[in-house]
């Protein structure tokens, strides 16, 4: 069963690597008969001025519901934000790794 939190339709400001983008999250009901078995699906649009997630500031990414039965998520901005976090690094960004220190004592 899909948790509650995640049918409903919000726009929202997130951080991406540190960069700002916004989501437009929109939860879509099948259009179609139920007999015909349409999946639910959602919809996510991240807007940025950097080109964090595509060259052009702009992406559009659909997943089917029956992902957020079991994700992990605790919320629509968790789950935006782990996947704008996928869309970077698939879109050739680099995140900074964690600096290594030497301490000596």
């Amino acid at each position: 069963m899909i948790p509650e939190i995640f049918k409903q339709d919000t726009n929202l400001d997130i951080l991406v690597f540190g960069f700002d983008v916004n989501v437009n999250y929109v939860y879509n009901w099948p259009s179609k008969r139920i007999d015909e078995k349409e999946p639910t699906v959602v919809h996510l649009e991240f807007r940025s001025d950097s080109q964090i997630i595509p060259g052009t500031g702009y992406r559009s990414h659909f997943l089917f519901s029956a992902f957020l039965t079991r994700c992990g998520y605790g919320s629509i901005q968790e789950l935006a934000v782990a996947l704008g976090e996928h869309l970077a690094i698939e879109n050739g960004y680099e995140p900074p790794q964690a600096e290594q220190q030497l301490s000596l004592f």
